[in-house]
């Protein structure tokens, strides 16, 4: 890149003075008559729409021009500057890092200046350009402009004037949905284009309007997809507006009617090309969904299968999913590096329906402070199709009204090997929070285990606030929670407190679970596995070391309560206990009857060796895939999958 020096007075005085200085070097002080040295540095900014997330199929541009003028009316009037700049001076090469500079500008520090700039990726030089507040436009290429802000110097300003590029022209990408044969020709007409740009005023000079311009591609061998697949893009000179285009193929066509463009924006045409003509053919046209005022290129964003997935390694990236899957509630997620979030408040995503991969990554310090908010977690709701996996967020902050939870508020998909650590707190009266999944409603929740101190008035949980059947079939499996549940109980006088989950209702499972930490409620159904297990099934789990403490009569080691209905009777079948609990009791009120209910105390005749052959009997008879084994650090059983 070569710093040029200019002089925009041409003085002789000054040129005398220039002439004794090297072409790199910088003024730090006022040439003769006062001049000024400044640098000007023009790049692409952000916010520039046209351009795809990662810039491999767009050029960059290779010329930039610059134009001053002094301006005394806050840039109503402008002047033509003197000197050099007085008509576009071509900025040179660009750097590596696709800035243009020119250093070594000198300026009167008395005027007030506007600086315009344009910048294309034209090969060759323009010969032709005399004035940027007309710029003629050659069709195809790709073009940024930008009228800097008012500029008057200061001693104590640094002596460089920067600008942002914005694209001037629209893209549109057409897609089609079927296959397409090699060396067809497609063509697109657009009504109305423009030939010339006024960078001053920033929009088309009206004057130079094109009727009917036509961009034709040959295309390559192109099989369609449903999302469709690339045909061609091209770049136009237009007004923001909708307008009725052609396409057509051979001898056939068809309008597509109010298509959508805009200077800085990005249309995505979809339809069946190779069927132009045919009565039954509909196009969609619409603005890409990943062009807002964000910055164009992400850093730690990869876009991957089509678009169907983002592949994100940066808090940026995350956010940039988060914004696209509020309208793409399918759209996946593989985090490929840790993730911080600590100081930012997170909106919860709902309805998700795609895949979220932490692929062993964390996610740290994610934070949502929503008391008045039900459906609160990372994700406000996972539904049947949505699966969330091998995620760890460490150093949760989630306080929110009801259904809470770190992954999610409420969960009808699959969450499998997530952990949690941190504090989830509900306040409403019926609070259902969890460490996990505040209610897990017919979802699957497998090798969880959370250290999160989990707080409610009712249905709270180490893992869920309640595990729910009602929609036909709900489980947690080989899950385990090491922090401590708290219920302050509601307005009906039960806490529903347990050590995994509060209820346990209407037909779900519970299987190869433990929890170690402390359980209190300040009312009933409290106990070290489930506060309250409703005609429900509670298979092969435990609570050890910590203690369980509630109203008297209705706390139990491993369940607050176990119930019944008309047709049937919640079971507990081989779990354990044993520490402090109030009532020294396994089931705190067993409503059920059921004399095949099991919650024996490990002290003294039974051991916790019996224990884990008792419970990895049942679950290799119910054929699981997990297995207990002796635990460490004051657990006395963990829990492992089976080949």
């Amino acid at each position: 890149m070569m710093n040029i020096k200019r002089n925009i007075f041409a003085m002789l005085a000054a040129a005398a003075l220039l002439a004794s200085c090297s072409q790199d070097e910088v003024m730090t002080d006022t040439g003769h008559d006062g001049l000024v040295p400044v640098t000007l540095s023009a790049a692409v900014g952000d916010g520039v729409q046209t351009r795809t997330i990662d810039a491999d199929n767009d050029e960059d541009p290779t010329r930039c021009y610059v134009q001053a003028f002094t301006t005394n009316d806050n840039g109503t009037t402008l002047t033509s500057a003197l000197g050099d700049l007085a008509r576009p001076l071509d900025m040179g090469d660009p750097t590596a890092e696709g800035t243009f500079s020119l250093a070594n500008v000198y300026l009167n520090p008395n005027e007030t200046y506007v600086f315009l700039y344009w910048a294309d990726d034209a090969e060759e030089p323009y010969d032709e350009l005399t004035d940027l507040r007309n710029v003629y436009y050659n069709i195809d290429r790709i073009a940024w402009a930008k009228r800097s802000e008012i500029w008057k110097y200061q001693e104590s300003e640094p002596a460089e004037i920067t600008a942002d590029l914005q694209h001037v022209v629209a893209k549109v990408t057409l897609k089609t949905t079927t296959n397409v044969e090699a060396d067809s020709k497609i063509t697109v007409t657009v009504p109305t284009t423009y030939t010339a740009y006024n960078v001053a005023a920033g929009d088309v000079n009206q004057d130079a309007k094109a009727n009917n311009t036509s961009f034709e591609r040959p295309v390559r061998s192109t099989t369609g997809t449903t999302d469709g697949a690339e045909v061609f893009s091209f770049y136009a000179l237009v007004k923001d507006e909708t307008q009725n285009i052609t396409l057509a193929n051979g001898t056939n066509s068809q309008p597509v009617s109010n298509v959508p463009l805009s200077p800085n924006m990005h249309t995505t045409l979809v339809g069946d090309v190779r069927n132009l003509g045919l009565t039954d053919v509909t196009f969609t046209a619409s603005i890409d969904g990943k062009w807002d005022d964000t910055e164009t290129e992400i850093i730690g964003l990869e876009i991957a299968d089509g678009g169907s997935k983002y592949i994100v390694s940066s808090p940026a990236a995350l956010q940039a999913w988060a914004t696209e899957v509020q309208n793409n509630a399918s759209l996946n997620c593989t985090l490929a590096a840790d993730i911080d979030l600590t100081g930012t408040e997170w909106t919860p995503i709902p309805d998700f329906i795609g895949t979220f991969d932490g692929n062993g990554k964390t996610i740290t310090g994610l934070t949502i402070n929503q008391p008045s908010t039900d459906n609160v977690g990372l994700f406000a709701s996972i539904e049947d199709e949505g699966t969330v996996k091998n995620l760890k967020l460490d150093e949760v902050n989630i306080a929110a009204y009801s259904n809470v939870g770190a992954v999610a508020g409420q969960n009808k998909g699959t969450i499998e090997n997530c952990s949690v650590s941190g504090k989830v707190a509900g306040s409403s009266v019926n609070s259902y929070v969890g460490g996990i999944a505040g209610w897990n409603y017919g979802g699957t929740i497998t090798d969880c285990h959370s250290s999160a101190t989990v707080e409610g008035k009712a249905y709270v949980g180490g893992i869920a606030g309640q595990n729910d059947a009602m929609l036909g079939i709900a489980s947690i499996t080989a899950c385990y929670s090491t922090g401590s549940v708290t219920a302050t109980k509601n307005n009906t006088n039960c806490s529903f407190a347990g050590g995994v989950v509060g209820l346990n209702s209407n037909g779900a499972a519970l299987t190869a679970c433990y929890a170690t930490g402390n359980v209190k409620g300040d009312g009933e159904c409290v106990g070290g596995v489930v506060g309250d297990n409703v005609v429900s099934t509670v298979t092969a789990c435990y609570h050890a070391t910590g203690s369980v403490t509630g109203a008297s009569g209705s706390t139990g080691g491993v369940a607050g309560r176990n119930s019944k209905d008309d047709y049937d009777s919640g079971i507990l079948n081989a779990c354990y206990w044993n520490g402090t609990v109030t009532g020294d009791t396994g089931i705190g009120n067993d409503m059920t009857g059921y004399s095949a209910s099991e919650a024996l105390k490990v002290s003294g005749r039974t051991t916790w060796t019996e224990a884990m052959g008792h419970m990895n009997s049942v679950l290799t008879g119910a054929g699981t895939g997990w297995q207990y084994a002796t635990g460490s650090g004051g657990i006395p059983l963990t829990l492992q999958r089976q080949n």
